[in-house]
């Protein structure tokens, strides 16, 4: 199959939590031997005093460049001070970005202030539109209604933003793909495609509970209706992984990132 391929990491950084200073570190060092075309980042911590800003520090390092979706601002406590901030997303790429669109998700008092980030770049001759997104963490029957909720939303709004070459939606779910509040989102009429599936893959976890048993909460979906191009997922792996911290018991965030490579034809 001849055409252009690129590649997207997507990692919830974890805020500014656990050893920020060195996870950052890691992520960077990660990213760099990684090399993806595409970053997602969620839960990208910004510091509104300029202190700390993930997503421009590993842009900085990295030569690419960071669109950052600001939400869910609040006090977090940043090397043991308080700061205002947000824990947001953030895409960072070195190829064209031709549109960005931030779309407020459903909430509840539980859990308010969320917002997927739609980006549409050019790969090649290739738009493609990348939607990232961080789910809600509320469990129980009403978490579920909500992230049905959430991803309904954002669903509808891609397809009024209209089919591109490809478009994919990843991130942080907070729930496995055959979870009651994502499963029937891969039937009519979505039929949101696993890109780990698509490649052969099994998938390995991206998360663990308080109890250490892991968990399967983060995804890279395609959305065949609203992709022109033919689309072969190359490769699919799990990478910066939580369960494998370095010699200081340190990892790049307390989940692990996913990284896909596209080619489209």
């Amino acid at each position: 199959m001849s055409g252009v391929s690129f590649s997207l990491l997507t990692l919830n950084s974890w805020k500014c939590d656990g050893h920020y200073t060195q996870r950052m570190g890691l992520l960077t060092r990660g990213v760099i031997d990684l090399a993806p075309d595409v970053v997602a980042l969620q839960e990208a911590f910004v510091a509104e005093d300029g202190s700390a800003d993930s997503a421009k520090r590993l842009a900085a390092a990295t030569g690419l460049r960071a669109v950052q979706a600001l939400s869910r601002p609040k006090l977090r406590s940043l090397l043991g001070r308080e700061v205002a901030s947000f824990s947001g997303q953030a895409l960072l790429t070195a190829l064209p970005v031709e549109r960005v669109d931030n779309v407020v998700l459903p909430s509840s008092e539980a859990d308010g202030g969320r917002m997927a980030q739609v980006v549409q770049l050019r790969v090649g001759a290739h738009p493609v539109t990348v939607a990232n997104v961080h789910l809600s963490h509320v469990r129980g029957d009403a978490g579920d209604a909500l992230r049905q909720r959430q991803l309904q939303a954002l669903l509808e709004r891609l397809n009024q933003v209209g089919p591109a070459s490809l478009t994919l939606v990843c991130g942080d779910f907070n729930d496995p793909l055959d979870a009651p509040a994502l499963r029937d989102f891969t039937g009519a009429p979505w039929h949101l495609q696993d890109s780990f599936e698509l490649a052969g893959q099994s998938r390995d976890p991206t998360s663990l509970d308080a109890s250490g048993n892991g968990q399967v909460l983060d995804h890279v979906l395609v959305v065949p209706s609203l992709s022109r191009a033919t689309v072969r997922v190359e490769a699919a792996a799990t990478v910066l992984r939580v369960d494998r911290p370095d010699a200081r018991g340190i990892t790049p965030s307390d989940h692990s990132g996913l990284q896909v490579t596209c080619r489209l034809g």
